[in-house]
């Protein structure tokens, strides 16, 4: 079985109050399901200071806080709005999928 596996790193550096933070955000896609479970097609996860604080992918379509702190001080608005910006790099990958089948 073959599967392309695709990994995109985003990633920038925060300085706040003279300390230094990192924020990255990990996109991965498959070609193809690979059947095992926890493995997803599409996910996007975000990590500050190496620590994952969101979480997206293709089987529950929605982005979900990872840490308890950005769940009690961001309002649900802000999940719908980062669940919106996840959905069209799951579409991205579906027609890179296509292309790559042609």
């Amino acid at each position: 079985m073959f599967v392309i596996a695709v990994l995109l790193l985003v990633g920038t550096g925060l300085t706040v109050n003279s300390e230094t933070h990192s924020l990255t955000y990990i996109y991965t896609a498959l070609s193809k399901p690979v059947g095992l479970p926890g493995i997803r097609e599409f996910t996007a996860m975000g990590l500050l200071d190496g620590r994952m604080i969101d979480y997206f992918d293709s089987e529950h379509q929605v982005k979900v806080p990872r840490q308890e702190w950005m769940r009690e001080r961001l309002p649900a608005d802000y999940w719908e709005r980062g669940t919106q910006s996840r959905i069209p790099g799951e579409r991205v990958h579906h027609l890179a999928e296509q292309v790559l089948e042609l």
